[in-house]
This record gives C-alpha cells, sequence and structure tokens, in this order.
C-alpha cells in the first residue's frame, strides 16, 4: 500500500535524525516485553498480553475520538532478510496481503472494507522498512461486527493468503508504478548517503522496494517461502485501541488468533554487524536536481543500553549538548551574513549498528565551502568552550514545559498517536511510560544538571571531531571534489577560536498596550454551542469550549487584506510576506531573542497570507494565554521586517527552485496551476527572479496602508475558560482604535477567473528528472463552491471516480501506483472550479492511461454508476463527518471567521444531511454536467528530450 514509512526511515537515517531520544537499545530474544526488564513503570493503561502460540498484543482504552479504534499489526521481518534473488520481496508480499486470501476472493478485501467507513489510504494502510512490515486499519465505528471484520481480516492477512502466480503477476505493474514513483533525484541522493554510511552492512542493498529485475521474476513459490517463514505468532504484535474495555480487546484479539500455527521452517534473521570508528574522510555526490547539504559526523561503537531510569538520564544529557550546539547554529542561520540556511546537531544510534553524532547543514551551491567552516567553527568551540548556564536553563525549559502539556494532555491522547507509539515503543526496545511519571522523573534529576556536565558527555559523544567523515551533496560541480572538502575542513581547523560572548535580552517589551477594551455585545448561539463576543472597538471574538484536547486551544486571527488586494504584479510580495514576518521577528525583538524570550512557555504564532484576509496562527494552553496574546498583539503591531528576514527567503528561493523541474510534480505545481487558470500570474510558482524582486519595504508598506483599521476576528477553540479569553483579548486587540465593521469589497476583476477552453491536444511540459516518469494532469470545468449542495455532491462524485482510478488505472493497467481523483471549488471565485484527475505513469503509457481516464468519465456521464459504488464511496464521508465533530480544527473552521462570514454556521447546519439524503441519482445528475470532453484540458509533463 503507501509505503511512505519506507522513505521516512531511509530519509531520517541518512540525514542522521535519532528514531527515538531513547533509540537504539537492543534486548535479548528471551524477552517478551521491554518494560518486564527495565525499573520503568509502563503506563498501566496499556494491557500487555502474549498467548500461547507467541503472539503478542497490546491494548488500551482511549475515547478520543469516541466511537473509534486504531488496529495495528507488526510482523518482524523485512527487506533486510531477504536472499538476493528476492529485493523487494518483504514490500511486494505486503501488498499481496490485499489481493485475495482463503476466505477473501481477489479484490473484494477494500471494498468490503469501504462499506465499513474505511477509506483506501487514510484508513486502510501497510508499510514496509529494513526490519518489520506493519499493517493499520483505523476503524471509524467501534462494534462488534467492524471489530470482527477488522481482526478477521488482520488474521487473513498473516496466515491465509493465497499468494497464487496470477495475483503475482497482476501486482508486478503496480510495485514497478510505485517504484518509478518513488525514484527522484532525490531519492537516489539519499541512497548514496545510505550507502556511505553502512556500507559495511546489507542495508543498502535491501532498499524495500526491491529491484526491477526481481520484481519482474520472484515467484509464488518464493512468496510462500518467505510467507511460512516469517510470518509467524511469535514473530507477530498487535495493537488494538480504542473505545472499548481492554479485557473485551484482548479477548477479541484471542478469539481470532489463538488458534494460529507456524508452517514450514522458520527463517532466520538477519543480524546486522556493529560499525564503529573511521579514519577522517571526505565524501561528494551530486546532481543538477538536487539541493546543496553537508553534514560533519564522527562515528562510534552503537550505544545500546536498555532503557532505564539511568539510561534515559544519560540519553537526556547528552542530548542538550547537540540541541544547545543547535541553538546557536539556528541563530546563526538568522544572520544576514550567515553562509547556511539552516543547521542541527544530534547523536543517534541507527539500527542497532553505528552511533554516528552529526552536523548537518544546508546551503546554497556554491557557499558549502564556508557552510563547512562555519559549522566546523561553531562544533568546535562548542568542544572546547562548553556551555554556558543561560543556554542549559533555556533548554530545560522548554523540556520541563513540553512535559507539563504532555501531562495535560494525557487523558485526550489521539487514538491512532497513541497505537503508534505503543508499537514505536515496542519495536524501538523503549517502554511507554505514562506522561505524569516522565514529568515527575525529569523534576528528579534536572536541577542536577550542570553546565560542566554537560560538557563532558557533549565531548565524550564528538571525541573524534577533529577527523570527521564529511558528506557533500549537491547540484554543483567541484573538481577533485574530496580534495577540495578536505581542504576546506582543513581551513577552518586552522582558524584560532574564541569563546562566544554571553549576550544578556532585555525583558518582552510588549505587555502593556493601554485601557483595557470594553464588550459591546455577547451571543451564545445554541445548536453550536459557541459564544460570539464584539468589542467596543469592532474586534470580534468567536470561542468555543471543547474537550477534545484537554489543557490545549488554538487561536486564529483574521486581519488586514489578503492576496486579492495585492498590487498588480504582486506574485513576489505573496511568497515574501508570509516569510517576513516569520523570520522578522519584531521592532524591539529578532525571532531569535523571542525565541529565547519564551523559553519554557508553550506560544507560538504562524504568519499566512490569505485570500481575503491575512491570518496569524498559534496554540497554547490556558496558562499561558497572556504571553499567547501579547505575542499575536505585537506581531501586528510592530512586525519588524528585519534584514534577516529577507535575506535568509532569498537564500531558500535561490536553493529550492533550480530543482522544481526535477520532479514532474515540481513543474506540475509551478506551472499547471497557472495554465489552469488561463495564465493567470497570481497562481503557481512564479520566476525565481520575481519571487526575489519583492522587498521589505513593500511588504511594510503595503501593510501599514492595507492592516490599521481593517476588521479583525478572532476564533478560539479548545480547553478553554471563556471569561479568561474574553478579558485577555480586551487586553490586547481590545485596546485599538476603532476598526471596520465588514470585510472589504473584492474588485470584480480580482475574483475574475477564467476555465481553458477546452482541447483534444494535450499541453505538453518537461521535466529533468528521473527518464521514466512522466505525469498526466486532466480537469474538467465544474461549479464554483457556493452552492454547498452542489459541492458536495461534486465531493461525491470526485470519490466514486477516485475509487474506479484505483480499480481501473492502478489495478488493471497496473500503470500508477496512487491515482489522484481531484476537485477545487472556491467560493471567492464565482464560476470557477474543477474536477481532475493526477496520475503518475511511465512516458510509454501516457496516451492509453489518458484514454481509459476519458472512457471512464464518460461512462459517468452516461451514469454508468452503481449503488455499490455509491454506498462504497459515501460510507467513509458520512464516518468522517462524525470523527471532524471531535477536532478542534474542525471546529476552528467553522466558527473562527463565523461574523463576517456568516455562511459557514449555515454550511455546517446542512452538511450531515446533505451526505445522508444524498441519492446516487444526485450525483449522475452532475456528472453529466461535467465530464464533457469537449471542455476538458490535459497536461502530459515527460521527461525533457
Amino acid at each position: 500500500m503507501f509505503d511512505f514509512r519506507i522513505f521516512v526511515r531511509i530519509y531520517s537515517v541518512v540525514i542522521l535524525t535519532a528514531i527515538l531520544i531513547f533509540g537504539g537499545c537492543k534486548s535479548s530474544k528471551n524477552e517478551f516485553f521491554h518494560h518486564k526488564n527495565s525499573d520503568l513503570p509502563s503506563d498501566s493503561l496499556v494491557e500487555y498480553g502474549r498467548l500461547e502460540n507467541g503472539l503478542r498484543y497490546a491494548v488500551m482504552h482511549n475515547a478520543t475520538p469516541s466511537n473509534t479504534a486504531s488496529l495495528l499489526m507488526r510482523i518482524d521481518t523485512g527487506s533486510i532478510n531477504e536472499l538476493d534473488d528476492e529485493l523487494g520481496l518483504a514490500h511486494f508480499l505486503e501488498h499481496m496481503a490485499f489481493n485475495g486470501s482463503k476466505n477473501i476472493p481477489e479484490g473484494e478485501m477494500i471494498p468490503r472494507l469501504e462499506k465499513f467507513g474505511l477509506a483506501f489510504g487514510p484508513d486502510t494502510n501497510a508499510s514496509t522498512d529494513f526490519f518489520e512490515t506493519i499493517y493499520q486499519l483505523e476503524l471509524p465505528e467501534v462494534s462488534d461486527e467492524i471489530i470482527d471484520e477488522a481482526l478477521f481480516i488482520m488474521r487473513e492477512t498473516a496466515s491465509n493468503l493465497l499468494l497464487d502466480a496470477e495475483s503475482i503477476d497482476n501486482e508486478r505493474g503496480i510495485i514497478l508504478a510505485e517504484k518509478r514513483a518513488r525514484t527522484s533525484p532525490g531519492y537516489h541522493a539519499s541512497i548514496a548517503q545510505l550507502s556511505y554510511f553502512f556500507k559495511e552492512t546489507l542495508l543498502p542493498s535491501r532498499i524495500p522496494i526491491g529491484t526491477k529485475e526481481t520484481i519482474e521474476t520472484v515467484t509464488s513459490e518464493q512468496f510462500r517461502s518467505f510467507y511460512e517463514g516469517y510470518y509467524r505468532p511469535e514473530n507477530t504484535f498487535i495493537v488494538l485501541v480504542g473505545d472499548f474495555e481492554t479485557g473485551y480487546a484482548a479477548d477479541k484479539i484471542a478469539s481470532y488468533f489463538k488458534d494460529w500455527q507456524s508452517v514450514g521452517a522458520e527463517k532466520n534473521h538477519y543480524e546486522l554487524t556493529s560499525l564503529g570508528p573511521r579514519p577522517a574522510e571526505a565524501i561528494y555526490y551530486t546532481d543538477p536536481e538536487i539541493t546543496t547539504s553537508l553534514s560533519i559526523n564522527v562515528m562510534a561503537e552503537p550505544d545500546l543500553r536498555a532503557d532505564t531510569k539511568k539510561n534515559r538520564q544519560d540519553f537526556y544529557v547528552e542530548a542538550l549538548g547537540n540541541r544547545i550546539l543547535s541553538r546557536r547554529l539556528s541563530k546563526i542561520a538568522q544572520t544576514t551574513s550567515s553562509p547556511f540556511i539552516s543547521a542541527g546537531a544530534r547523536a543517534s544510534t541507527a539500527y542497532e549498528t553505528v552511533k554516528i553524532s552529526s552536523l548537518n547543514l544546508s546551503s546554497q551551491p556554491e557557499q558549502w565551502a564556508k557552510a563547512l567552516k562555519a559549522g566546523e567553527q561553531e562544533l568546535r568551540k562548542a568542544y572546547l568552550y562548553g556551555f554556558t548556564q543561560a543556554e542549559l536553563d533555556e533548554q530545560l525549559a522548554n523540556t520541563k514545559q513540553s512535559l507539563k502539556v504532555s501531562v495535560d494532555r494525557a487523558e485526550t491522547r489521539r487514538t491512532s498517536g497513541l497505537a503508534r507509539q505503543i508499537l514505536g515503543g515496542f519495536s524501538n526496545g523503549n517502554v511507554m511510560t505514562p506522561p505524569a511519571f516522565n514529568l515527575e522523573f525529569f523534576e528528579t534529576y534536572e536541577n542536577t544538571i550542570t553546565p560542566e556536565q554537560v560538557h563532558t558527555v557533549f565531548k565524550s559523544g564528538w571525541k573524534n571531531y577533529e577527523s570527521p567523515q564529511v558528506y557533500l551533496s549537491t547540484s554543483l560541480v567541484i573538481e577533485n571534489a574530496e580534495n577540495a572538502i578536505l581542504q576546506a575542513l582543513s581551513e577552518s581547523q586552522a582558524v584560532e577560536l574564541t569563546q562566544n560572548d554571553i549576550i544578556e535580552l532585555d525583558e518582552f517589551a510588549y505587555t502593556d498596550f493601554g485601557a483595557r477594551g470594553k464588550v459591546a455585545s455577547r451571543h451564545h448561539v445554541q445548536d453550536i454551542d459557541f459564544d460570539q463576543v464584539v468589542f467596543e472597538n469592532g474586534v470580534r471574538l468567536n470561542m468555543k469550549k471543547t474537550p477534545y484536547q484537554k489543557g490545549v486551544m488554538s487561536i486564529q486571527m483574521a486581519y488586514g487584506q489578503g492576496n486579492l488586494f495585492l498590487p498588480e504584479g504582486g506574485q513576489g510580495l505573496r511568497w515574501l510576506a508570509g516569510n517576513a514576518l516569520s523570520l522578522g521577528g519584531l521592532e524591539s525583538h529578532s525571532a531569535d531573542d523571542i525565541q529565547t524570550l519564551m523559553a519554557g512557555k508553550s506560544v507560538g504564532v504562524g504568519h499566512d497570507m490569505g485570500t481575503r484576509q491575512m491570518f496569524m496562527r498559534g496554540s497554547t494552553i490556558p496558562g499561558d494565554l497572556a504571553h499567547q496574546m501579547n505575542l499575536m498583539m505585537a506581531y501586528y503591531l510592530e512586525p519588524g521586517f528585519r534584514p534577516e528576514a529577507k535575506a535568509r527567503y532569498d537564500k531558500y528561493i535561490s536553493s529550492f527552485y533550480p530543482t522544481l523541474d526535477s520532479t514532474p510534480g515540481g513543474v506540475a505545481s509551478r506551472d499547471v496551476e497557472r495554465l489552469l487558470r488561463s495564465g493567470d500570474p497570481r497562481f503557481g510558482i512564479p520566476a525565481e527572479d520575481i519571487l526575489r524582486s519583492a522587498s521589505l519595504e513593500e511588504i511594510k508598506s503595503w501593510m501599514e496602508t492595507n492592516v490599521p483599521g481593517s476588521t479583525i476576528e478572532i476564533g478560539v477553540v479548545g480547553d478553554i475558560d471563556m471569561e479568561q479569553v474574553i478579558s485577555e483579548t480586551a487586553r490586547t486587540f481590545g485596546t485599538l482604535p476603532k476598526i471596520a465593521d465588514r470585510l472589504p469589497d473584492v474588485p470584480r476583476d480580482k475574483v475574475a477567473l477564467k476555465f481553458p477552453d477546452g482541447s483534444p491536444r494535450p499541453t505538453v511540459l518537461t521535466h529533468a528528472g528521473e527518464p521514466e516518469t512522466a505525469l498526466l494532469r486532466i480537469y474538467w470545468p465544474a461549479p464554483d463552491g457556493n452552492d454547498d449542495m452542489v459541492l458536495r455532491r461534486v465531493n461525491m462524485l470526485k470519490s466514486m471516480f477516485q475509487l474506479q482510478l484505483n480499480k481501473i488505472i492502478r489495478e488493471e493497467l497496473g500503470a500508477s501506483y496512487s491515482p489522484s481523483a481531484l476537485f477545487s471549488a472556491p467560493r471567492i471565485y464565482p464560476g470557477y472550479g474543477y474536477v481532475g484527475v493526477s496520475v503518475e505513469v511511465s512516458p510509454a503509457e501516457i496516451t492509453k492511461a489518458e484514454a481509459r481516464i476519458h472512457a471512464l468519465a464518460r461512462s459517468f456521464a452516461q451514469g454508468e454508476m452503481g449503488e455499490d459504488l455509491f454506498e462504497r464511496a459515501i460510507r467513509p464521508i458520512q464516518e468522517n463527518i462524525e470523527e471532524t465533530l471531535e477536532s478542534n480544527g474542525y471546529w476552528m473552521g467553522i466558527i473562527g471567521k463565523s461574523q463576517n462570514e456568516p455562511v459557514l454556521l449555515e454550511r455546517h447546519r446542512r452538511r450531515h444531511d446533505a451526505y445522508h439524503n444524498m441519492t446516487l441519482e444526485d450525483v449522475k445528475a452532475v456528472a453529466k454536467e461535467i465530464f464533457i470532453k469537449d471542455r476538458a484540458v490535459s497536461y502530459h509533463i515527460v521527461p525533457h528530450g
């Protein structure tokens, strides 16, 4: 299925991020559960068990969201156990789990799950990596019927797959399509790094996706041997978390799995050998389509200490040094003179094989040597001179605050996240300890940690820092690259260093804003259960108290004017604005200063240039609401527009823009979004010179004209005290002078979009990436989003079309791994909307795929859709409606701007009935109006040449 974790795991190892801060622990094969051999207390809400056949499980009651459950099954094998002539088999086998078993005919598993409301992809998923295979079902409701169905399917997957030759042959094309979809210049760069760091192991030759040769030739007999050798009860761990009693869940698991007995001979698990230190070395990888990154690495024997109290404390102290170094690097990255865009340091044991301390930097291609020198010198300063008490205090405060928030949120942790946490702890040898213990344990030793202790441990982790392995991955062609890298390193190491100066910061400057505002009106909206408040100065406030995330509240402020009001040719302003606000800090404090001043507080502000208004968004806790409101008010009154914001933005643009054509998706983002609106330059990604042309002065001048006096509407959703929210809003935004009481009118020419004229010929674009990869996009004009009844019928049409795309393009043709149906229906642009298809295929298949999609669209236009298809599409949507009602994000979307846009409330009120009363005939009617071939446009994004 959607094996995203394959690439996440590869990427995380390649850039040397820790899988978990306490990761890398190895346990004896005689241990059933790690917590049984640790002095750390396991979360008492999780019940672990083991059946007589060796299968292990964990069950947990959790009611967020209510009446839902998550089911995970982990098989203790992955690509590392494959033989040389069966590369990719473990991942291929995971696909076969959805292609027929003894009791489920081929092609029926996904449709029967869809009838229970599980959507293919979000709810029905699987993944394979080097060491494990995981199957996932997200259950939209809890009942005997659906629990039985889910466990029955997991049992079929575990022991009853048919694995017949014909089904395997039918799936080969899908696997090859997935391999093609995953392959890109960035992917090749990641594999090159993996191949260097783990060259003494099988890892580089066991990439889970496999090779084209073995995917095309692996036999049914090889599948059966691998399946019986590794899919065994003793290799299986099941996690079931949801709104039920743990005893019920445990009994259900036992009833389906207790009679499972292994078949055939058990296969051995490949054991990776431990790696250790290496001599100094420079490694160079180049590709014209990748961004530039480099790392300074020190390799050591793996740290395989178990997860115990002492070891957990030791791991944390070791992490502190790298966190402080990362903070120093972050400060440099925010300066105008920084040679790198971003940087960070960490240490981790990867795959129980090697411990790597790594300093990672990204830069513009021509700046790699300066970035290397800056990183090396900061690393050396930390090694030689250590850390200050102030730096340590900042990290300790942030850790403690994070642990406190986890305690507050413990009762409303999300079911899917808990299931993954339980499984991850089991996989990585960690004890899942309760949040309250984590905080209490930290408090027992936080005051004993000293800068000297952190420095000592840091030096131990970086003890060979003078002889590192430097890895450079770049688009730049460098003559004698390895020598050039070592020369740059040597030059840097010859520079004499002095200790960094200690800079004292003043208090946060924005706490007093004048006379407190007064409430002019307050109205409770009964059916949606939220309050609307208007202050005397016109500021509007919408508040909804929810129980879905205890101790957490989300805040959104809509203000000023958005993209529609930018001047002609303002594409560069649109891209720079959000970055300028986020990176530019405040007039009195830089963005870096704010991070230090707010240490230990749960606050933060994100900025977004919307279509009609600008937005500030953040999340906080009740105890930090005053700080959060101070910060948002400060950004409203005195955004910094500091030169470092533009400098960092320009570096990012010059680094990422040249790689846009490295994938068909990048070209589509750049060009198709504009072409789909008849060339409107406000859409897509403009040319690099346009992106960099806007100035901070232009942004500042535009905001000074368009922000003061404009309407302000604030939404607050979550675990709130409404009186506290009103009081804090009165103290901050309530102090402003009188503001507008309505949104400004939008000029007609600003919202006039034109869908391009239909054409039987595709528009051909090219990309510079993989020669075997192409992207097909087809679009049909559709209604705008102003009639929500029509909108929901078109959404259903899109969902039904998606199911048929999966069947025809993925399953029957094997032409694409994940064909996607698209749908856009904005309210702001009258008469403009579309339904579309995006399919990644081989260049040779693009014309055939397009013909099949048009044939499918024609059949829909002729009403050739059955009730079964309708039911499979609508059930997941109906189930999702119930789940979103327990989501703060959903409620923010409904109430956040409800005074300026009351239509949002009406659309919410009609949503349930719209989908529960919808009929197949309703969908057929919109299909007939939309799927008209003469009105369609298509885009072929094919390789250069």
